[in-house]
């Protein structure tokens, strides 16, 4: 009886996670479309450790022995997944994570968030965002930093798992997954870089954006029906 309701909440959900999502982007990207926006991008030292990141991931997955670091992705999916589960009301039961047979974890019950946490969190990079906020100011610098390689091999493990044989994908459809995810991802890293004070977001604006652009599709939609 409530499954229907179920499923319109969810798409309402996974709808303005978008919606929002745009809106942060268009606030925080928007100062870029100039020349010199560009320009101060290319000379964040930030930025280069992020790419140095993500690289340095690349670079290990082609070491003879394989990457080194893959049970610390496994170990970081499926903590992600019992993480924002715990948080959600939807606990673990068991967890593994193994470098042969990969990783799981048996949740209590099932919602959105938990199901594909893994690829909108990364979960790393942003305990150690929420650290720099009480590092001795000798250290932040340093701590800013390694949360911006973390972020850089975070996408290197995200394009290593996000595929269309990902199991995770299963639970609330394919189609719906990739809404969702297209709208936390940016928010989830935007939140963690804005905590770390890699990239200023302003929140409240792009609260104004959002509800602007949710203004505009209400009239757009109302003028099409007449």
């Amino acid at each position: 009886m409530l499954r229907p309701l179920y499923w319109v909440l969810r798409w309402i959900l996974a709808l303005a996670l978008l919606g929002f999502a745009v809106a942060c982007l268009r606030v925080t990207f928007g100062p870029l479309a100039t020349a010199a926006g560009w320009g101060s991008l290319a000379a964040s030292v930030a930025w280069w450790i992020f790419v140095g990141g993500f690289f340095s991931r690349w670079l290990l997955a082609r070491l003879p022995g394989g990457d080194p670091l893959e049970l610390l992705d496994t170990l970081e999916h499926e903590l992600t997944h019992a993480v924002v589960g715990t948080l959600t009301f939807a606990p673990p039961i068991a967890l593994s994570a193994t470098l042969r047979d990969g990783g799981e974890v048996e949740l209590k019950r099932s919602n959105p968030f938990a199901a594909l946490a893994p690829y909108c969190l990364p979960l790393f990079a942003g305990g150690l965002a929420v650290l720099t906020l009480i590092l001795r100011d000798g250290w932040i610098t340093y701590g800013r930093f390694a949360v911006a390689f973390l972020l850089g091999s975070f996408f290197w493990r995200l394009l290593r798992e996000f595929h269309f044989g990902q199991s995770d994908f299963r639970a609330y459809g394919f189609v719906f997954s990739m809404f969702f995810i297209a709208g936390a991802l940016p928010i989830c890293l935007l939140g963690v870089a804005d905590i770390a004070h890699l990239a200023d977001i302003g929140w409240k604006n792009a609260g104004v954006v959002f509800t602007n652009q949710c203004s505009w599709i209400g009239s757009t939609l109302r003028s099409l029906g007449r």
